[in-house]
């Protein structure tokens, strides 16, 4: 079933008539649906509603508790500085001295450099979601230290587009955590082609911004500036 395809209330209903309402409801103990490689050559589609509001009700009611942690943690800038300059110290050291440890330095790189970059990842969501200072723009310059070593520019264009995830989770054309048409027809159902797909998904978020003729916005061109700076 294509998103784009129409559906009546009446077909919705028919089509998860032997379901619970809504399977992602906390309390579900069943499983998701997969699409099976070699089975299926779309990915799953499902027509429940977006489900975290619920879930963030339902989580409060259970443990109200909860609600006294809601703030920022000015730690992470404290974490974001030591993981650039880790990343920046191994590049340094294996760049200007270390230069004939070939193979130390791959290691080094997919261990340690993976770790570290997953983290900045990590520290993207958190500074999008104002949780790394007091201010907007204390939490967008935390984005930007923090995209020093991965060269291209990312940090406020996930700020961007996961916020727009947020505003219109589940809406098919307008997330931007959901793939495209064209993302469908190339990559499709095979595991290989998923693979490589995933590898690059933190830049597939430019790339459907700018499928979508989308315009850059200020903030992603001071980001473009800031990381060719670095990088010179």
């Amino acid at each position: 079933m294509s998103p784009c395809d129409p559906m009546s209330k009446q077909e919705v209903q028919a089509a998860h008539k032997d379901e619970p309402y809504d399977m992602r409801f906390p309390s579900y103990l069943g499983f998701w649906k997969r699409s099976i490689p070699g089975l299926e050559e779309q990915p799953r589609f499902d027509l429940y509603d977006e489900p975290h509001w619920k879930r963030k009700q339902q989580i409060l009611n259970d443990h109200p508790e909860i609600a006294d942690l809601y703030g920022y943690d000015t730690n992470t800038v404290w974490i974001t500085l030591a993981t650039v300059c880790v990343q920046m110290g191994l590049a340094y050291l294996f760049g200007q001295i270390l230069t004939d440890w070939n193979w130390t330095m791959v290691l080094v790189a997919y261990v340690v450099g993976g770790s570290f970059s997953t983290q900045i990842g990590i520290i993207f969501h958190e500074f999008t979601h104002n949780l790394c200072a007091a201010t907007t723009l204390q939490n967008r310059w935390v984005g930007n230290v923090a995209n020093i070593p991965l060269l291209v520019p990312l940090a406020q264009s996930f700020r961007r587009y996961h916020l727009e995830h947020h505003t219109y989770q589940g809406v098919y054309g307008y997330d931007p955590d959901l793939p495209l048409e064209w993302e469908l027809r190339l990559i499709g159902n095979d595991p290989i082609k998923k693979f490589f797909w995933l590898i690059i998904y933190g830049v597939m978020y430019i790339g459907r911004g700018l499928a979508q003729q989308k315009q850059l916005s200020r903030w992603e061109l001071y980001n473009w500036a800031w990381s060719i700076a670095c990088d010179v």
